[in-house]
């Protein structure tokens, strides 16, 4: 056996034809499970056994975990030479081909030592652009323009084209962008270009790029450098993209200037997974990939290696109804398996407890905690089942983010609510003086806080007399009455219904501008912190009724128990994560919970037009499941103190088909 067939020996037919392609543009378009990693390194391999030289290829992917995995695979298959092969993200492969020949381009303004400007020092210069043209940093947030520049810089766009409106390049050929700069305010754009302007001179002073210079000066050099291109088209002769149904805009023109007229450039991904617009990716890269690379071969990997035949046929029926897509349909050899179950609990919070059961019985028949997942599409949802594993004593790990408890805004927000409790827990109190910020720094804290102690009264209190004898600065004791009046008329309202905290706690928080500064913040996230703070009430609402005689105090005590319990940071423990960073994973069981329209499709996402991508994120998680997969749901949900009747998630029925056993809840429609 030649060392060629040796290295596909044991691929099936399609993965064999990837690996095997030399010459020419190939779109391997690979389904969930199919083994994309592996054909892809096999494919790295297999130029290598045929002589192409280590130095001689580019493999571009998403992640240096990525890199890393792929790399070692390449090392296992054919030795040392693999650690020749240039494997790494588009952002590190451009930055360390800018500082090779950053010197020939004098037009960036940029010399081979320039520095990455981290978020820190980007807003710096920003914060310096906007005060330069005395615009008021609280009506223009540096988040704000930071955010609406980096999205433009990933389409190719320029300030000119915010001035514009309209292409200033001929790189911005597709509607997006410009779908953008149109529904955008003029006023908006004017202001947005001036700083964007600003920001850059600053950056060139400095001798700096930001991370999404990286991309654009590689590229811009690229293409008004034609001897470097040449010299870097001849350096890489062979490139290998992995994830390419995330590019954006900017990476595809990367791509299309390094691959130059040879065009033997193989793009590896999964439209089926294309899940991060919101990143500015862009699904039409891997749909009109031979529109960019005219001739190319595809090849599909549609054999399914990680679920069984039930999983694969409810992930089939739900992603045909997608009109935007590249045809394909898995299929696997594994076995039938168990029946995808769908559960509609009554509220969320029974669907935490019926959850939670189903794991207790799985340990109990021989499974691990580790073999356990609950998916969600918005962290938010993860708070009701926190809570159920930790009554349960359940070991668990939120995956890719915080604990519920011990984000910021919860926190902030349990500030209040103990401040309220307890008028003396100074520590609070600077927490609530700070979110948001009423001008009262260091100093005016020790101030209040030395009058408390003198006059003998409560931090409440101390609060309106700092600020009634001059103790502190004019914005400062405006600040503090402010603060002082919200929580006073809190406490009476808790003294009249001692029961009622939740509602006491929710006007709080609205009328103090917690929720307001918050909502700011959201402005153009994914995640909205002030659904958080919503979430948080929500369950107070839900303390209140499972627990009528307990109280604020009671609440906190809870609040406290649950805090007390020792985390788990890995090991055997039941895993939470959101669809989104669960991308690439797999367990033998999976939850998929919150299957309610306005959850799952996200009604953000509806309101936008997103429903296509929403149906790939539920694809997403159903893919991640092996042996067991359980749709849940709740038919009633609280929020804010009332109940709100749901409507189950489309996808149940276009997932699940016509099937007896469906929950009323989900309507059946035809397979």
């Amino acid at each position: 056996m030649s060392k060629l067939e040796a290295i596909v020996h044991g691929l099936n037919p399609a993965q064999r034809a990837a690996a095997l392609h030399q010459d020419g543009p190939l779109l391997v378009i690979a389904g969930a499970g199919a083994g994309k990693t592996r054909t892809a390194t096999h494919r790295l391999a297999c130029l290598l056994a045929r002589g192409v030289p280590p130095e001689a290829i580019m493999c571009i992917t998403f992640t240096n975990k990525a890199a890393r995995e792929m790399r070692d695979r390449a090392i296992a298959l054919v030795g040392a030479d693999a650690r020749r092969v240039m494997i790494r993200t588009f952002h590190s492969a451009a930055m360390v081909l800018l500082r090779q020949y950053i010197g020939d381009f004098p037009e960036s303004g940029r010399t081979p030592a320039f520095s990455i400007a981290d978020p820190t020092v980007q807003l710096a210069l920003l914060k310096e652009a906007i005060a330069e043209r005395n615009f008021d940093l609280k009506a223009n947030r540096p988040e704000s323009f930071l955010w609406r520049i980096g999205r433009y810089k990933n389409e190719m766009a320029d300030p000119e084209s915010l001035l514009a409106r309209q292409p200033s390049n001929d790189l911005m050929d597709w509607p997006r962008v410009l779908q953008m700069i149109r529904s955008t305010d003029r006023y908006v754009n004017r202001l947005t270009a001036e700083i964007w302007k600003r920001y850059e001179e600053k950056l060139r002073r400095n001798d700096m790029v930001d991370f999404d210079d990286l991309i654009n000066l590689f590229t811009q050099m690229l293409r008004e450098k034609p001897d470097i291109r040449a010299e870097v088209q001849r350096r890489f002769a062979f490139l290998q993209v992995d994830e390419f149904q995330d590019t954006n805009i900017a990476q595809l023109h990367m791509v299309k200037l390094l691959a130059g007229d040879g065009q033997n450039v193989m793009a590896v991904g999964d439209d089926a997974q294309s899940i991060y617009s919101w990143r500015s990716a862009d699904i039409r890269c891997i749909l009109e990939f031979e529109r960019h690379f005219p001739g190319a071969k595809t090849i599909l990997l549609e054999q399914n290696y990680r679920s069984t035949g039930a999983i694969i046929r409810a992930a089939n029926r739900l992603i045909a109804h997608n009109t935007g897509q590249r045809p394909k349909r898995l299929f696997t050899a594994a076995a039938e398996g168990r029946p995808v179950v769908a559960f509609d609990a009554e509220t969320e919070v029974a669907e935490a407890q019926w959850v939670v059961r189903r794991i207790q019985e799985g340990v109990a028949a021989g499974r691990r905690f580790g073999d356990f997942a609950i998916l969600y599409r918005t962290s938010i949802q993860g708070r009701p089942f926190e809570e159920e594993l930790r009554e349960a004593s359940i070991p668990y790990q939120v995956v890719g983010g915080p604990r519920f408890y011990d984000r910021r805004e919860v926190q902030e927000s349990l500030a209040y609510l103990r401040l309220l409790h307890n008028p003396r827990d100074s520590v609070s109190l600077e927490r609530a003086l700070n979110a948001p910020r009423r001008g009262i720094g260091e100093r005016g804290l020790q101030r209040i806080l030395a009058l408390a102690a003198q006059r003998e009264v409560d931090l409440i209190a101390a609060l309106d007399l700092a600020a009634a004898e001059g103790l502190l600065q004019e914005e400062a004791a405006e600040g503090a009455r402010q603060l002082h009046e919200h929580l006073r008329r809190a406490r009476e309202a808790l003294a009249r219904q001692p029961g009622r905290f939740a509602a006491a706690m929710e006007r709080l928080l609205e009328e103090s501008g917690y929720l307001a500064y918050l909502r700011d913040e959201d402005r153009r996230k994914e995640e909205r912190r002030s659904e958080v703070v919503e979430s948080l009430i929500a369950a107070m609402y839900d303390f209140e009724r499972r627990s009528p005689g307990g109280g604020l105090g009671g609440y906190l005590d809870h609040l406290a128990l649950l805090e007390g319990q020792e985390d788990e940071d890995g090991g055997d423990v039941v895993k939470l994560q959101t669809i989104h960073s669960a991308k690439g994973l797999e367990y033998p069981v999976v939850f998929v919970v919150g299957m309610e329209q306005g959850l799952l499709p996200n009604q953000r996402a509806l309101d936008e037009g997103n429903l296509e991508e929403e149906r790939r994120l539920c694809y997403v998680a159903i893919t991640r499941a092996r042996e067991e997969l359980c749709l849940t749901g709740a038919r009633v949900r609280w929020q804010r103190g009332g109940m709100v009747i749901t409507t189950p998630s489309q996808f149940l029925a276009e997932a699940l088909g016509d099937r007896p056993g469906l929950p009323a809840w989900a309507p059946a429609s035809a397979d």
